[in-house]
């Protein structure tokens, strides 16, 4: 993401911790083809605290999270973010989930584009410490 001048994530963020928390708590899901990850999402009900500002669509519903969404760079541009967010929209209708709800860093112009392509509503913005842009809060209401 760095040479497209996109610093969503830092050093810190997200770090080998968090990430193996994910893996622990069996909330990180691969797409892979044979071997090989072609991209990966993090889904769970854990809300930042930052999200307490935002005006939800869903307010006194059971929503779902989409954190850490990513794919591996060869395996850029070829649909496969759709297919990740389409695969977290299906296990939240099936979980019962009512809503997903997700952040996006504002300097990520093709991540908004994709939330925005997939139906998701801007529902305001949260700044998290070290990143220089504000990100841009999203809900998608599920039938």
């Amino acid at each position: 993401m760095e040479i497209e001048n996109i610093f969503q994530w830092t050093d810190n963020y997200p770090s080998f911790d968090i990430i193996a928390t994910d893996i622990s708590n069996k909330e990180l899901y691969e797409l892979y083809d044979e071997e090989e990850i072609l991209g990966v999402i993090c889904i769970n009900t854990t809300q930042e605290p930052e999200y307490k500002t935002i005006d939800w669509l869903n307010k006194a519903g059971n929503p779902l999270i989409i954190h850490r969404l990513a794919i591996n760079p060869l395996f850029q541009n070829k649909g496969l973010a759709k297919k990740l967010i389409t695969f977290a929209e299906e296990y939240a209708t099936e979980k019962g989930f009512d809503s997903i709800r997700l952040d996006a860093y504002s300097g990520n112009e093709k991540a908004i584009s994709l939330y925005e392509r997939l139906d998701y509503i801007e529902r305001g913005k949260v700044n998290f410490s070290g990143r220089d842009l504000p990100f841009i809060c999203y809900e998608k209401i599920l039938k």
